[in-house]
């Protein structure tokens, strides 16, 4: 998966390319309980590429133009360190 700076969106990456660097994501707290947009990824933010319970930190929502299960069975997340 590749990031889309000009549109921040997802979308496919070229081949073969297995890590591609995300700008930097500022992270804040907002209390909402409107309809969740449906082309809304739920990424999962992990600090090693072993993606387990004690390496994951949370999720981060990234807009995407094609539907999120699309990235869901690609199994794509958000890597703080890929050593």
């Amino acid at each position: 998966v590749c990031w889309d700076r000009r549109n921040s969106k997802l979308i496919e990456s070229t081949p073969k390319m297995l890590f591609v660097q995300l700008p930097v994501v500022h992270i804040f707290a907002v209390n909402t309980t409107g309809p969740k947009d449906p082309k809304l990824y739920v990424c999962p933010v992990y600090k090693k590429p072993s993606r387990t319970d004690l390496n994951y930190i949370t999720v981060i929502y990234l807009r995407t133009v094609v539907p999120p299960d699309h990235w869901i069975l690609r199994g794509v997340a958000l890597l703080c360190d890929i050593k």
